[in-house]
């Protein structure tokens, strides 16, 4: 999140009018940033974090599924979505399989879709930063508890069981 509360999303379209449409919309629930290119929008990533990409498919210069490939590569907690006005079956299924993007959006969109499509690929940005947040507390305990070492990291203790196991003795209450 922003210090406005308000998650930050970055559009890429080489169109200023859909840009501007679009920051109308989003701009009272999402902080939103813009950029004309897909090269314009790896420079404004390297100065602000954003949760959300939503990229258009057609851009001279580098197509969103290329664009969108490249940024998964740099910036992979990124959620990734892409928007077209052509129905072209290759670039969605590019998308799906290069760009592991979270949502295909045709245009024109309908409003009210969009902002539940950018709230729910917001959503799954905070549960993903969440559960690594939480593996990572999770990986100090095991070190805490049982020192620095690679056989930790799998949850073993030092008697090459994993943790928790008893061996072959039976359960509490089981005869």
């Amino acid at each position: 999140m922003t210090q406005n509360g308000k998650p930050p999303i970055l559009v890429v379209d080489d169109e200023p009018e859909i840009l501007y449409s679009l920051r109308g919309l989003l701009r009272k629930d999402f902080s939103f940033h813009a950029a004309q290119s897909g090269y314009e929008a790896f420079r404004v990533l390297e100065q602000q974090t954003m949760h959300v990409v939503m990229a258009d498919q057609r851009m001279p210069g580098m197509m969103g599924v290329d664009f969108l490939a490249s940024l998964r590569a740099r910036y992979p907690d990124i959620v990734r979505l892409i928007f077209t006005g052509y129905a072209d079956l290759k670039a969605v299924i590019d998308a799906i399989n290069r760009g592991h993007v979270f949502r295909y959006i045709t245009k024109p969109w309908d409003p009210d879709d969009l902002q539940l499509v950018l709230r729910q690929a917001c959503q799954h940005y905070q549960q993903a930063a969440q559960c690594q947040r939480l593996l990572n507390d999770l990986q100090g305990y095991v070190t805490a508890l049982f020192g620095p070492g690679p056989e930790n990291a799998s949850g073993a203790c030092q008697t090459g069981r994993p943790h928790g196991s008893r061996g072959s003795s039976p359960r509490p209450g089981r005869r």
